[in-house]
């Protein structure tokens, strides 16, 4: 079951509270003095991507490291210049 993060509008006090999705969110602050509104709190979920392999560490801050593979996709090739027109006489 997950756990959300609640907090009381009317002390600040944050809790957090283990629910089903099923569920009906917690409406009253749980300091039985306080008795305020709560409303859910929404953070970023605690997952850190480490290693090769991740846009964010590859390429993200700007220190990509171009393997050979990269270097020979990007090479230029060689124009060639426009062959002459042949006139027929």
């Amino acid at each position: 079951m997950p756990i959300y993060e609640y907090k009381c509008s009317k002390c600040g006090l944050r809790f957090e509270v283990r629910q089903g999705f099923n569920d009906k969110p917690v409406e009253h602050c749980q300091n039985p003095d306080c008795n305020g509104k709560v409303h859910r709190v929404f953070s970023p979920p605690a997952i850190i991507f480490k290693g090769s392999g991740f846009h964010v560490n590859d390429y993200g801050r700007g220190n990509h490291k171009p393997s050979k593979d990269d270097h020979a996709q990007e090479t230029p090739t060689e124009a060639k210049a426009p062959e002459p027109a042949s006139s027929r006489d």
